[in-house]
């Protein structure tokens, strides 16, 4: 395994994905389907791996707990972006009135 760390952008996620939906533009309305098509090449590629059959079938139980890793990092990543944005449209519209027995004081109305 190499020490170095891999390098994610979305211009090579777009890419890689509009090659995958080129080739089968059904995979362009079916996630599940796309997700296969980066499955079955990694499967692909594995099997030339080098190596004896289970440092094979380690080398892709160590793929798979790196996607699920990635996945995770990314779905955690997005719910953090989304919690304002959530926070901010269930914030009830409405407005601070004057207090009239205290100007300094100010009582929030619903609108």
């Amino acid at each position: 395994m190499s020490e170095e760390g891999i390098s994610l952008s979305d211009d090579l996620i777009h890419g890689m994905m509009n090659l995958v939906m080129e080739h089968d533009p059904a995979a362009q309305q079916d996630m599940i389907r796309a997700l296969q098509y980066f499955a079955a090449v990694t499967g692909y590629l594995a099997a030339d791996y080098p190596g004896p059959e289970e440092q094979r079938d380690a080398l892709l139980e160590h793929l798979h707990e790196f996607a699920r890793h990635v996945a995770n990092e990314k779905a955690a990543s997005q719910q953090q972006e989304r919690q304002p944005q959530e926070q901010q449209a269930a914030a009830p519209a409405g407005k601070t009135v004057q207090d009239e027995n205290n100007p300094a004081m100010g009582v929030w109305k619903p609108q």
